[in-house]
Formats: structure tokens, C-alpha cells, sequence
């Protein structure tokens, strides 16, 4: 089997002829080169010093490193589909807890004029007057801190349930607002952009390397 010489450390490696215009590997020193571009090793390496150098010697192909420039059109892209839905979200979430608190206040007077006219006919007005109360919270945390993250590009897990959150924005506050299907476009826009694979592995990018970089 021929042998070459690393341009580096000046060891004889052997590379069989299938793998001479191949990029390949030093095992000592880690230099990558072509071993048709470099002359001949002058003597055969002894094998008896390196038992194991068969494991290091084969070939590998180069794998694609890094490229900055798709990088950053991948993390522009990203931001740019992601910033629509996630603005709307959190704008949805901070209507629909008002909407939520407000009728809260509203079944509870509609509670108390019940009682006072001795219709007995309040318990319903009183518990969807708790039940709004409940949900304001709880509704707007998860779809202000969940759009946040969206255009952030920094937790696909909020991002995708404030999405959820907003397809079902309709049950909450149909009683609410004559308008509560809006958040239902918010919630399916959401949804389609975190499926989009640009988005996902950004998120999958900014998670490994923190947030700092990318948070708006």
C-alpha cells in the first residue's frame, strides 16, 4: 500500500490508491490534505510502534463546516416569519386578559342586580364571572411570555402553546367579545411558522448557544 508524507508532522501514512484524491485526516498532528497533492513518504512507517494506527489512517470524507453567510439568511429568515405571529400573539394576549378581567367585573355586577332584584338567577352570572377571573392570568402569561419567545427565536415549547393557546382563544372569550375568533388566525399563523423548518432550527440554534444573541 503506498505510502505519503504528512505536509505537517512529516509522517508516513498509508492511503490506499481509491483514497488518494480524497481529503483525509493526520492522526498525529490532525492535518487534513489531499494525498495526491504531496510526495511520497521516503520509507515505510514502522507498524510495530503504532499497533493501532490502522483506526485513524482510513480516510474520512470532510464534512460541511460551518457557513456564516446561510447562518445568518437562515437567522434573518427566521426572524422575519417569526415576528408576525409573535407580535399578534402577545398583542391578543394582553386584549384578551382585559377582555377576560372586564368580564369578570361584568358577570359579578350582573350577579349582584340578580341577587338584589331576588330573581335568584345569579349563580350562573357568578360562575362565569369566576371563570373568566381564572383564566386572565394564566391566558395572558402564556400568550404574552409565548409570543415573546416566538420572536425572540428562544423556546419553541412557548411559542407552540401560546399558538395553542390562541386557536382556542374562542372558547374563552366568545361570552366576552364578538371579535374573540381573531386570536384563532394568531394561533394557526403561529403554528405554521414554528412547523417551517428555517424557524425550527433556529430556535434549535439560538437554544444551544443562548439567547443573548439573538433576543430582540
Amino acid at each position: 500500500m503506498p505510502t505519503v508524507s504528512c505536509p505537517s508532522c512529516a509522517r508516513a501514512l498509508e492511503v490506499d490508491d481509491a483514497y488518494r484524491d480524497w481529503t483525509v485526516r493526520c492522526p498525529h498532528c490532525a492535518t487534513e490534505f489531499v494525498p495526491a497533492e504531496v510526495a511520497p513518504a521516503p520509507f515505510e512507517r514502522d507498524r510495530r510502534d503504532d499497533r493501532y494506527a490502522d483506526d485513524y489512517d482510513r480516510p474520512r470524507r470532510r464534512r460541511r463546516g460551518p457557513d456564516p453567510e446561510r447562518d445568518e439568511w437562515e437567522r434573518q429568515e427566521a426572524t422575519r416569519l417569526a415576528h408576525g405571529p409573535g407580535t399578534w400573539l402577545e398583542v391578543s394576549g394582553w386584549v384578551g386578559g382585559l377582555l377576560l378581567a372586564g368580564g369578570a367585573l361584568y358577570w359579578f355586577f350582573a350577579a349582584a342586580l340578580q341577587a338584589n332584584n331576588r330573581n335568584g338567577d345569579e349563580t350562573g352570572a357568578v360562575l362565569f364571572g369566576v371563570f373568566s377571573a381564572l383564566c386572565v392570568l394564566p391566558y395572558t402569561i402564556v400568550m404574552v411570555v409565548g409570543g415573546r419567545k416566538m420572536r425572540a427565536l428562544s423556546s419553541y415549547g412557548w411559542a407552540m402553546t401560546a399558538s395553542v393557546v390562541g386557536l382556542t382563544s374562542f372558547l374563552l372569550l366568545c361570552s366576552m367579545c364578538f371579535c374573540a375568533f381573531v386570536p384563532v388566525g394568531f394561533g394557526i399563523w403561529g403554528m405554521v411558522v414554528l412547523n417551517n423548518p428555517v424557524v425550527s432550527r433556529a430556535i434549535d440554534k439560538n437554544r444551544n448557544r443562548g439567547t443573548r444573541d439573538w433576543d430582540d
